[in-house]
């Protein structure tokens, strides 16, 4: 490739989620730089080197510091998503929107700095990093537009249970998963456009705002899902410490004081979500689906 130094993690991931048209488009990806940096007059810097599953690089715009995201050729890419969810919030409560280019599934973004993620900033005070993330969630929660492009929460969890069954995905976790989500789902009194991934490394430190969101999915669903994802990530990030279930008791009561829902309410939604992210992996032949399906235990539902 001509683009130096791209990690190999995300050359294999692209090639185990796309097959050939993944293999073209890496060795396209060149050109493709090329094109959107002549189209929007960009100046691109060496990628970031923790690249997963889309292309990212600094940039310089206007003068000014951006970042071109590029994603591989899947057929619902979730930039579409990202896109819409960005351009609704319009820098309110996430980053902001500079361009996009549907053909080449791209978006330029601006560049947060400092950009400290919430486990750099609070790496003492796991409990300011949770109340980060409310003030965040307050901000950037919407109500469900009408007729809206974006994917359904429900759409990710019916396609776990349907293939899932036909695989040697241990069934326990997942018909528990399956019973926690249809209760909470069922007694949701309405639905949000959410974030759909927000964790500690997707809130950075910024200038405009003290903290920004970046890299959502944008999906309609329920903010308890919302809310197990951080909670989630939150266990793995504080999994090796001492009093580790007072630290995850202390960050649902906050959770729960904050919207209103009931503490185990919480607690089944992260149990649900964990399995669902096991799931994930386990379909795309990953390693470390039952470290997770191990920690949804600590969840005690």
């Amino acid at each position: 490739m001509l683009i130096k130094n791209i990690p190999s993690r995300f050359e294999q991931n692209t090639l185990d989620l796309c097959g050939e048209l993944g293999e073209q488009w890496l060795n396209d990806l060149p050109q493709i730089v090329k094109e959107l940096a002549e189209n929007w007059s960009l100046k691109v810097e060496k990628s970031f080197q923790n690249l997963s599953y889309n292309f990212v690089a600094p940039c310089i715009y206007k003068g000014g510091k951006a970042v071109l995201k590029i994603a591989m050729p899947l057929n619902n890419p979730e930039i579409s998503g990202e896109e819409r969810f960005l351009q609704m919030a319009n820098g309110k409560g996430a980053v902001k929107l500079l361009k996009f280019d549907e053909t080449h599934r791209a978006i330029l973004l601006e560049r947060l700095t400092p950009g400290a993620n919430l486990k750099e900033v609070f790496c003492k005070d796991s409990g300011k990093a949770v109340e980060i993330a409310i003030n965040t969630i307050r901000v950037i929660l919407r109500e469900s537009p009408k007729n809206s492009a974006f994917r359904q929460l429900e759409e990710w969890f019916n396609n776990f249970f349907t293939k899932a069954e036909k695989t040697s995905f241990p069934s326990a976790f997942q018909n528990k998963a399956c019973e926690f989500y249809e209760e909470l789902s069922s007694a949701s009194k309405c639905k949000f456009l959410i974030h759909g991934d927000l964790h500690h490394e997707n809130i950075l430190s910024a200038t405009r705002e003290p903290f920004l969101a970046i890299d959502p999915k944008g999906i309609i669903g329920d903010i308890g899902y919302e809310i197990s994802v951080f909670l989630n990530n939150h266990l793995w990030w504080l999994a090796s410490e001492p009093n580790l279930g007072e630290k995850l008791n202390d960050a649902v009561r906050q959770f729960s004081e904050a919207f209103a829902i009931e503490p185990q309410d919480l607690r089944k939604w992260a149990y649900a979500q964990i399995v669902l992210s096991a799931w994930w992996t386990f379909e795309e032949n990953g390693k470390n689906w039952k470290t997770d399906l191990a920690l949804a235990e600590i969840w005690e539902v």
